[in-house]
């Protein structure tokens, strides 16, 4: 195994220059490869167990507003740039396509007309951020019904944001939150729908995002804003919405499930040391596995424990004298001398929770490592993983890493496998 992962790692390193170059392209085949293939044509997988339908797909058309504030995480948000700006508001203008399943089907009933899709959005921050552009999968469902026109919902949003004015050791030096041309967009909204009539709705609420590069590439502060949320959504093929009572949702099988997930990613290192922090060049693959047996509890949660693996390059080096230069790059900087393979191995457990939805899976998880836990790799870690069901028993993972619940690990993208699986609910991407 050893042999492997150091033919692994001479792979990597052999190619960086060629991953320096790709990696924004990567992470964006990565993220929008599912965008077309939820589009409402694959939407041909219909569970058999299912009450009458009305109708067909919904769709749904939305532009929304989202004045924001910048919250002050880093110095450069509170004045230390070149302008000497306090960095206080932020703009976001998004054009969001939607569908819901047919009404009154099984799975609008059980999942409180969830819809999902695809959307765009434009960023006003200032000259020093940029004015960048995101593009977008989201899914939403209803809460709780307040009255008959009146609901409390949530929305998510995952994709990647371009455009950025990064940090740049000559052009913008003060810019430790974005590191990065290209960096993922994370958003949640928790919003009022009030519904105008058949066909249109007013949503408002609060907005929370964050924008990171997974540590990717170094500075990686990251960015998070928050706002309130204004919306006019345009509905096609939307009926009269009926009353639905408990009785009309179906039972739930209750099992045990397992998922196998096989994942991997690149970050980069640096070390605090007598003469400040010093940043590795080159970046580091991560490898690793999860096998997590699940209790499926009822149509919407999941909880249950993982074995998690992990072979981080990046780990426990030893950093020699700073030199013009590496033993890990051609461009200057500190040499590295790696350890044995088994020193940048360690097994974990981990608790997690998920949350099922048709298309996606959320899952939640906080672990520690328990074989191999030794110097950077002594650690609890955090995760947050999006799964899209592919298959009835595969799915693509995209997840991502932290440790002491701020500082980052790494990306997860992978693909999984679930065995035992018995729920019903057949909507993923392909039968």
């Amino acid at each position: 195994m050893f042999c492997h992962m150091q033919f692994f790692s001479y792979f990597w390193h052999s190619n960086s220059t060629l991953m320096e170059k790709h990696r924004a392209n990567i992470l964006m085949i990565c993220c929008f490869l599912s965008f077309w293939l939820l589009l409402p044509a694959t939407v041909g997988a219909q569970s058999t167990d299912s009450v009458p339908q009305e109708g067909g797909l919904v769709h749904r058309i939305e532009i929304e507003a989202d004045p924001s504030l910048i919250l002050h995480t880093n110095k450069f948000l509170k004045g230390k740039n070149i302008e000497g700006r306090t960095m206080n508001h932020a703009f976001s203008a998004k054009l969001k396509y939607a569908f819901q399943l047919p009404q009154n089907s099984m799975e609008s009933i059980v999942y409180k007309d969830a819809y999902q899709g695809v959307g765009v959005a434009y960023h006003d921050f200032n000259p020093e951020l940029g004015y960048p552009v995101s593009f977008f999968i989201f899914q939403g469902a209803r809460i709780k019904s307040l009255s008959s026109r009146l609901s409390l919902n949530y929305e998510w949003n995952l994709g990647l944001t371009s455009k950025w004015k990064p940090y740049d050791p000559v052009d913008n030096p003060d810019n430790k939150v974005i590191g990065s041309k290209v960096t993922a967009y994370i958003d949640l909204d928790f919003y009022f729908k009030y519904r105008l009539s058949r066909f249109v709705d007013l949503d408002a609420g609060l907005t929370l995002t964050h924008f990171s590069n997974g540590n990717t590439k170094i500075p990686n502060a990251g960015l998070n804003i928050l706002g309130a949320k204004l919306g006019l959504a345009y509905y096609i093929n939307r009926q009269e919405e009926k009353k639905v009572s408990q009785k009309d949702i179906p039972s739930f099988l209750k099992h045990i499930s397992y998922d196998l997930v096989f994942y991997g990613a690149w970050r980069r290192q640096g070390y605090y040391t007598d003469v400040g922090p010093v940043l590795l060049p080159g970046s580091y693959g991560v490898f690793g596995f999860n096998f997590n047996p699940l209790y499926n509890i009822n149509h919407w949660l999941n909880a249950g424990i993982s074995l998690d693996g992990v072979y981080d390059r990046s780990a426990n080096l030893t950093l020699d004298e700073v030199s013009s230069s590496s033993s890990d790059a051609g461009d200057g900087g500190p040499q590295v001398s790696y350890p044995s393979a088994h020193r940048q191995m360690a097994l974990g457990l981990s608790a997690r929770a998920e949350f099922i939805m048709p298309y996606f899976t959320i899952n939640f998880g906080m672990g520690n490592n328990i074989i191999g836990a030794k110097g950077d790799l002594k650690q609890w870690y955090q995760l947050l993983a999006l799964k899209l069901g592919v298959t009835r028993h595969t799915f693509i993972h995209i997840g991502y890493c932290l440790h002491n619940f701020r500082n980052p690990n790494n990306l997860m993208l992978g693909i999984g496998y679930h065995f035992n699986y018995k729920r019903r609910s057949n909507y993923n991407i392909f039968k």
